[in-house]
Parts: C-alpha cells; sequence; structure tokens
C-alpha cells in the first residue's frame, strides 16, 4: 500500500478561505470510484505556541499501489478536480506531493 501526502502551503489571511475549498473538492474527489483507491483525509494546520506557526494543508490518499496512484492522475475526475484551483495569491508556495510506501 501507498500514501500520497499533497502539501499546500497557504497564506494565513487565506486559510479559512482554502480549508472551505478543500472541502468543497473532497466531495468532487472522485478517487474513491478508482481502482486502488483505500482513504482520503484532509489535515488543516495547527498553531501551538511553542513551535513555529504553520499553515500547510495536507491531502492524504492511500492507495493499494502505485499503479493506482498514477492511473488516478491520469483519469477524467482528476483533470476536473484540478480545473478550478485557487488563485496563485492564496499559496505561500509550491505544493510537493510525496508518496510512502508502507512496510509490511
Amino acid at each position: 500500500m501507498i500514501t500520497v501526502f499533497s502539501k499546500f502551503p497557504i497564506k494565513a489571511e487565506f486559510c479559512e478561505e482554502y480549508r472551505k475549498y478543500l472541502k468543497d473538492a473532497a466531495e468532487k474527489h472522485m478517487a474513491q470510484e478508482h481502482h486502488g483507491f483505500v482513504d482520503l483525509r484532509l489535515l488543516a494546520p495547527q498553531n501551538l505556541p511553542i513551535v513555529k506557526a504553520n499553515s500547510q494543508f495536507i491531502i492524504e490518499t492511500s492507495w493499494m499501489d502505485i499503479k493506482s496512484f498514477t492511473d488516478y492522475t491520469k483519469s477524467e475526475a482528476f483533470k476536473k478536480l484540478h480545473e478550478n484551483l485557487p488563485s496563485d495569491d492564496w499559496f505561500a508556495g509550491p505544493p510537493e506531493v510525496k508518496v510512502y510506501e508502507t512496510i509490511e
């Protein structure tokens, strides 16, 4: 199994709007209809006084294997999901995607 972390650094003033955007986008994600999809979680940043301020949102998806994920990224559903992205003004930096394999 693999887990994909898509990380989005969002400017502090757009965090609430981005949170709403992600909830709406998750409803349209359609990944659950693709072969090999396991799970989707949306992670919103939380801040503590003892650590550096955090405004990075994470979309965590799990897949049976890397082929299932890459097939999804080539799908019509994936393309549609990425048609109406938020303004570049919302982002504090470039998005980042990290893929991990579960150690069994």
